[in-house]
Parts: structure tokens; sequence; C-alpha cells
């Protein structure tokens, strides 16, 4: 009986965790396509509202050429895992590779995004 509940509990969580996931998808590829452009604009209509109050468009403005200046372009994304609600990649810059911590609300807009050093 235990195993049968577990099963259904797992058929009926599938379609939550692909959504996420499609979500996750979605934000990290048009943030890198954003970060490469240096689409200030694009970028900060990524944050959630709470994460736009908090940066203002002049702190993503530093952050995305501040970044792109001392890193390069984003080239790739590669999930690491996912703990806490929030997921980790590995993000491979032009010059150099980090950590992307990157979660994101209800709506599909980033809530948190962090990079930092293996």
């Amino acid at each position: 009986m235990k195993y049968i509940l577990l099963l259904l509990v797992s058929i009926l969580a599938q379609p939550i965790i692909a959504q996420d996931a499609a979500a996750y998808e979605k934000a990290t590829k048009a943030f890198q396509e954003n970060f490469n452009a240096q689409n200030i604009d694009a970028v900060f209509d990524l944050y959630s509202s709470e994460m736009q109050e908090e940066m203002t468009k002049e702190g993503v403005t530093r952050f995305i050429k501040g970044c792109h200046s001392q890193f390069g372009n984003l080239n790739t994304i590669t999930f690491i895992e996912s703990a806490e609600g929030i997921n980790s990649y590995t993000a491979a810059f032009d010059n150099i590779s980090l950590v992307m911590e990157l979660k994101l609300n209800a709506e599909g807009k980033i809530a948190t995004i962090q990079f930092q050093e293996p």
C-alpha cells in the first residue's frame, strides 16, 4: 500500500516539476541572451518587482556592465542541482566559470540571482 501511494504521489508531482524546470530553462536562456547583448531593460524586466525595487535599474546596469567587462560573454549555463528552492548552475563565461544561484518566484521572475566562485 505504501508503495502504491508513493508511486501515485510521484506521478502526480511530475507535471509540477516539469513546469518548474521549463520556467527555469526559459529564465536562464533569456538571461543569457540579454546579458550577452547587454540589454539592460530586458534583464531588468526578468526580475521580480521586489528585486527591481531592491536593485534599481541603475544597479542592474552596473551589475551587467561590470560582469560583462570582467567576465566576457556568458557562453553556457549548465544545471548542477536544486536545493531549498534555489537552482545552482555552472555559468561558463569567456574568462571564468562561476556558480550561478537562481530562484524564481511563482510568476517565473527572478527573485534571487548571484554569481560566486565554485
